[in-house]
């Protein structure tokens, strides 16, 4: 009987075992913070997804939100959106307005949607803690003022060229 009971106990513990060793190389050993949607990355395929080409700015950034308001910095702009560096990224979906002084310190308003954050990447793994937002509404103003950005981005590198 005894030995009946020790045979059944080994299978059990060996399933429960075996079953364990399976979930965790299915599931690859990961953290657990994968699932969580503003952790995710785009996954990159080598093939830019981007509609608009982006330009690298440090410009100040009021975020107005229902907690009130948050300030930032621009780090990257397009037609179509900007990264916006923070402490605290807004969560994905979030729709909100945010204000832009730009170099001639010209306010720059604007409504955006954020896209993606990486809010809940581990701290080692993140260069500047923030969120991809996408432009919903902006001044034609606001328009001018990127496209010239980004006349002036190609005039110097045409210069650059032929030195």
């Amino acid at each position: 009987m005894s030995t009946l009971l020790y045979i059944a106990g080994i299978i059990i513990v060996g399933g429960i075992f075996a079953y364990y060793i399976y979930t965790f190389l299915k599931v690859g050993g990961r953290s657990g913070m994968e699932g969580l949607p503003s952790a995710k990355l785009p996954q990159r395929t080598g093939v830019e997804s981007r509609q608009h080409p982006r330009t690298h700015v440090n410009w100040p950034v009021s975020m107005e939100t229902p907690d009130g308001t948050i300030n930032a910095e621009a780090k990257n702009i397009s037609l179509g959106g900007a990264f916006i560096s923070c402490e605290k990224p807004l969560s994905v979906g979030h729709i909100f307005s945010l204000t832009m002084i730009c170099p001639d310190n010209e306010p720059i308003t604007a409504t955006a949607q954020v896209v993606w954050s990486n809010a809940n990447m581990p701290e080692e793994k993140v260069i500047n803690r923030g969120m991809g937002v996408r432009s919903i509404k902006m001044s034609e103003r606001h328009l001018q003022i990127v496209r010239e950005l980004f006349k002036k981005k190609e005039t110097s590198a045409a210069k650059g060229q032929q030195l």
